[in-house]
């Protein structure tokens, strides 16, 4: 038994040394490939249209409309809009802006959720928010607005739980110890 454990120890010894090839051979494979990568990024890069080479080169390019709203990163006069985002890109937008505020200060920003109203009779204040659910509707987050006009609660105001766009600017505000944020000057519209 141990004359058997001894020649297969040997053959795996053997393996092992004929498996590491000398450093010439291998130093000009790694030189071919590295030169072989370049060019396809050179190539890629040289492409007229400025499309990439290889997969999807014979196919058609995306048409560009004028005017065509669906453009994701800018709407006229709109900084972030996230109308045009899917429910899970939405979400993680304004997790984004509630815990990074100071990256959206003074940016115009486009949303469209469900309307919330609270009444702090303790401050008497009237508080309203636009409310988005995530992709599978479990979670909600939202940010407060602050009307552009002084309207009338609840006269001029939507029911809770209509669907609503608003439009405002994003900014911070000190209530305590806490910063919250809003969208202040919005104007909101119901869908």
């Amino acid at each position: 038994m141990k004359k058997w454990i001894c020649i297969l120890l040997c053959i795996m010894m053997v393996f092992a040394m004929t498996g590491c090839g000398s450093d010439t051979s291998s130093g000009s494979a790694k030189k071919n490939q590295s030169n072989g990568v370049e060019q396809v990024l050179q190539e890629g890069m040289a492409a007229e249209d400025g499309r990439q080479v290889g997969v999807n080169e014979g196919a058609p390019k995306p048409e560009v409309k004028k005017g065509d709203d669906t453009v994701l990163s800018k709407t006229e006069g709109i900084d972030v809009d996230l109308t045009t985002l899917s429910s899970t890109m939405v979400y993680s937008e304004v997790y984004n802006m509630l815990s990074s505020p100071e990256d959206y200060k003074g940016k115009t920003v486009k949303m469209e959720g469900q309307f919330v109203s609270y009444q702090d009779a303790f401050k008497g204040v009237n508080y309203y928010a636009c409310i988005i659910m995530d992709a599978t509707a479990c979670c909600s987050q939202g940010l407060e607005f602050v009307p552009a006009k002084n309207l009338s609660f609840p006269d001029e105001f939507p029911a809770d739980g209509d669907m609503i766009t608003v439009i405002g600017t994003f900014d911070t505000y000190m209530d305590g110890d806490y910063e919250l944020c809003t969208l202040r000057n919005a104007e909101f519209s119901v869908q």
